[in-house]
């Protein structure tokens, strides 16, 4: 193990070529390992009453054992437990308390506190494989929420075993 060099993008061999190399860096070996997802989206428009899925489909980060699925959320590609966290922001800090995000999955659901122009949730679960992760927003506040939008950040990280 003495001859490992440093993991950096400088090691030359003496032709000057990059060199490949044996590495025990912890920043590689989490990379393989790693299930990590996270998505964001922002809605412009709720009714009054209405429940809508929240579009969580712009991707921020994602490794190779998450699927960000088209009408918004996280699918997990590996049972495990995962922690699973949300929040939301309405612009200029308004205040909507009749608010409502719902954070879901086959076997959980959670509610997002909501307060001072903000919503956040976050919870260690358990999910199987194709299990999906999503949001919905509901608007109880007897009017529609129009032309400032919610922004919505979701992430879903693997607790290592």
């Amino acid at each position: 193990m003495a001859n490992l060099k440093k993991c950096n993008n400088t090691n030359y061999g003496p032709d000057r070529s990059r060199e490949k190399h044996l590495c025990n860096c912890t920043k590689h070996k989490i990379k393989d390992k790693a299930v990590v997802g996270e998505v964001a989206g922002t809605l412009p428009t709720i009714a009054v009453g209405a429940t809508v899925r929240l579009p969580l489909t712009f991707r921020l980060f994602k490794t190779p054992k998450i699927t960000i699925v088209p009408d918004g959320g996280i699918r997990v590609e590996e049972d495990g437990e995962y922690f699973v966290t949300f929040s939301a922001i309405f612009p200029d800090g308004i205040a909507f308390p009749n608010v409502v995000f719902s954070i879901y999955s086959p076997d959980f659901s959670g509610t997002a506190l909501t307060g001072n122009g903000a919503a956040n949730y976050s919870e260690l679960v358990c999910l199987q494989k194709g299990d999906t992760v999503y949001v919905t927003v509901t608007n109880n506040t007897g009017a529609t929420i129009t032309g400032i939008g919610i922004t919505g950040i979701l992430t879903v990280v693997k607790v290592e075993d």
